[in-house]
């Protein structure tokens, strides 16, 4: 059974997520748009916006809102920032079948993929059949750009359709996430046989165990969920070890690393929680866990009274609150929150 992690200062992990999660939706002005990045001590906001992260910071504020009573103010708040990315961001290709995120004409796998995260996030609080069908060409979009090995075209240039050389370490597997989330709102096994087809190509390469990849970790969770595979549940289990093994993201002495890996970990007790793992898998739950309960206290270091989170580090950035700060410390302590069970 699940032991409840206790923080410093009393405060529950749910209370942590969801303080969080209201202080992002008091963040989105009338228009729809992020107070992106500020110094919480003088207000003083700071150039720059990332539509990838005003994305994951609607997907996470409202899965964060689940149990809370301003649910309803917290779903406001994603509904104007969705009808924004929309009106701001979403371009048809020359085919208009596939819509595509958009920003300084360039389309970036994970734009793409986290907007399917925030809208369908969206669809499921209110039902508005639209969201599902913009998702939809939005994930048409993502496997239009599958390649032979099983990865994707990370970065394209809207103007020409010129493909950059830009790889991220993290956008393949937020795309997998993307289309099992379609393949879950939809039911349409198309979203599910092609996240199937590229773990099957990425798998040998190892592909986010050295980067140790949440977004692959969430994505692998979610694909044991609906389709269990021993060896995608191995593959979880190198990137969980690695993230075991080699700590030194704690050295950096900032929030977001730390979070990450927490949320990475969590996905991967869930995954292990599903009871078809076997022994080997199995024994690394207890040093998850732990490790888990180790970042998110450190994790409380970085938190401000109104609930947002600063980057930390040891440069003049180092009390800089932004949305992706806040968006990924609150889905660790969300996820830490819910139910676990033992294998």
């Amino acid at each position: 059974m699940e032991t409840e992690y206790r923080p410093k200062d009393n405060l529950k992990n749910l209370d942590i997520a969801l303080s969080g999660a209201t202080y992002l939706a008091h963040l989105v002005d009338r228009d729809g748009r992020f107070k992106y990045r500020f110094d919480p001590v003088s207000g003083t906001v700071a150039d720059g916006y990332n539509v990838l992260r005003h994305c994951g910071a609607v997907w996470a504020m409202l899965e964060a809102s689940e149990y809370s009573d301003q649910r309803k103010e917290i779903l406001a708040a994603s509904g104007r920032a969705v009808t924004y990315l929309l009106n701001e961001f979403m371009k048809f290709s020359p085919d208009y079948r596939y819509a595509c995120i958009v920003e300084n004409n360039s389309i970036k796998l994970g734009g793409n993929a986290l907007a399917i995260l925030a809208i369908l996030s969206v669809y499921r609080a209110t039902g508005d059949d639209i969201l599902k069908m913009l998702a939809e060409s939005l994930g048409k979009y993502i496997l239009k750009d599958l390649k032979p090995d099983g990865d994707f075209v990370h970065k394209r240039y809207m103007a020409s359709g010129k493909i950059s050389d830009f790889k991220s370490m993290y956008y393949t597997g937020e795309a997998l996430l993307a289309l099992l989330d379609l393949f879950e709102a939809t039911g349409n096994e198309l979203w599910l046989d092609a996240a199937i087809h590229s773990e099957n190509m990425l798998l040998p390469q190892d592909y986010g165990v050295k980067e140790q990849s949440h977004w692959m970790l969430y994505a692998l969770e979610l694909l044991c969920q609906h389709r269990w595979d021993e060896n995608h549940a191995r593959h979880a289990g190198k990137i969980a070890k690695h993230i075991l093994d080699f700590p030194e993201y704690r050295s950096w002495g900032r929030s977001t690393p730390t979070a990450c890996r927490s949320e990475g970990l969590l996905a991967f007790v869930r995954l292990l929680d599903q009871g078809k793992c076997g022994h080997e898998l199995a024994s690394l739950r207890n040093a998850c866990v732990d490790t888990i309960d180790f970042n998110l206290d450190e994790q409380l270091r970085f938190r401000l009274n109104t609930g947002a989170f600063i980057r930390g580090g040891e440069d003049h950035r180092k009390n800089e609150v932004r949305i992706d700060y806040i968006q990924h410390n609150i889905s660790a302590f969300f996820h830490r929150h819910r139910p676990e069970t033992s294998c």
